[in-house]
């Protein structure tokens, strides 16, 4: 876990409602006391917590929180049952400690604890199982928008049926719906303090956005690609020359985290544009984001009415070329200011580009 990143979940999640649910078999699985000491941890930090059991009895889960010394009360009636069980469960809650309760019915997405979980406002609706978390052709799914969730978009997907239920949960008012192995020790501040996370997580606001650079964000620019500039991978930048192209520039963000970059230089006069600045922080590799913000460019270059877009890279040949298709081409094709400037420079160079 990235201690700096996760420190700036603390005050987000601060005074925050999180409902967790555990599955019947984790109740009595010895993953369930590791799970519970996360909880804690996330009750330390400020954040308002209902753990609720599958089935009719919450003693077990009272019990063995109170052996985590948990500052937890159990709420004596079935979330089942409706409004005076919520209310109950409002009431431990709002004076400070994890309220318990028993869901009084089988499954994770029960009526009655999602119910409980929009009325009370949760961010965050959390499943705890003994299980693989969903897939797509054998990868795990880190994230989904649930406007993505549909039998005819996940067909290649396991846990479909899960996926189907969370979205609905989503459309009902939660945010953000998390699918969880238990059996992962420290899957909960795993998964929670982290930007890509350890499980599936559903969600139905803006966790991944790719948006313009602000200047704020141009000193944070700067420090992440400082390591490919001085590897000679990228060319070098500085805060000006950034701040005269501000709106050329465009970032990828996780939870407002900036973990990648990429830049539109336009040439009017030619009817092209260049794709630039391509970068992804080094953790954030290999999940298809470098991808993401190629084809965005390329759609707003097309937008703008240009014609063709290139690429001009030293280091990143069999990306260009293997992963994204472009063609590789002559440097004589290349706007005459923009071959001057890279013949001044002396990089051994490579251009590639497609028609748009």
């Amino acid at each position: 876990m990235n201690v700096r990143s996760a420190l700036a979940y603390v005050p987000y999640f601060r005074n925050r409602l999180f409902v967790v649910h555990f599955c019947k078999e984790l109740l009595c699985a010895e993953a369930l006391v590791d799970a519970l000491l996360d909880a804690l941890a996330l009750h330390e930090i400020g954040v308002r917590l209902v753990l609720v059991c599958e089935g009719d009895d919450a003693s077990l889960l009272t019990r063995r929180a109170g052996e985590c010394e948990m500052p937890a009360a159990e709420a004596e009636l079935l979330l089942s049952t409706g409004s005076a069980a919520f209310a109950r469960v409002a009431e431990i809650v709002e004076r400070g400690q994890v309220a318990i309760a028993a869901s009084g019915v089988s499954g994770r997405f029960d009526d009655g604890s999602v119910a409980l979980a929009v009325q009370a406002g949760a961010a965050k609706y959390i499943c705890l199982q003994l299980e693989q978390v969903p897939c797509r052709m054998g990868q795990p799914i880190f994230a989904i928008a649930q406007s993505e969730v549909s039998p005819e978009l996940c067909a290649d997907c396991s846990c479909v049926d899960e996926l189907l239920q969370a979205a609905a949960v989503c459309r009902s008012g939660i945010p953000r719906v998390h699918m969880l192995n238990g059996a992962h020790r420290g899957v909960l501040l795993d998964e929670l303090f982290s930007e890509e996370g350890v499980g599936t997580m559903v969600h139905a606001d803006s966790y991944r956005e790719i948006r313009p650079l602000r200047e704020e964000d141009i000193p944070e620019l700067l420090s992440m690609i400082a390591r490919c500039v001085a590897d000679a991978k990228l060319v070098g930048r500085s805060y000006e020359s950034i701040h005269a192209h501000l709106d050329s520039y465009y970032v990828y963000t996780l939870d407002d985290t900036i973990v990648g970059c990429v830049a539109l230089y336009p040439f009017v006069e030619e009817h092209c544009a260049e794709l630039g600045c391509l970068f992804i922080k080094k953790n954030y590799e290999g999940h298809g984001y470098g991808r993401a913000m190629c084809r965005f460019i390329e759609d707003k270059a097309r937008s703008l009415g240009f014609r063709s877009i290139f690429a001009v890279s030293q280091s990143a040949v069999a990306y260009f070329r293997d992963r994204l298709g472009y063609a590789q081409l002559s440097r004589d094709v290349l706007p005459p200011s923009r071959r001057a400037v890279l013949e001044a420079s002396g990089r051994a160079s490579e251009v590639f580009g497609c028609k748009l």
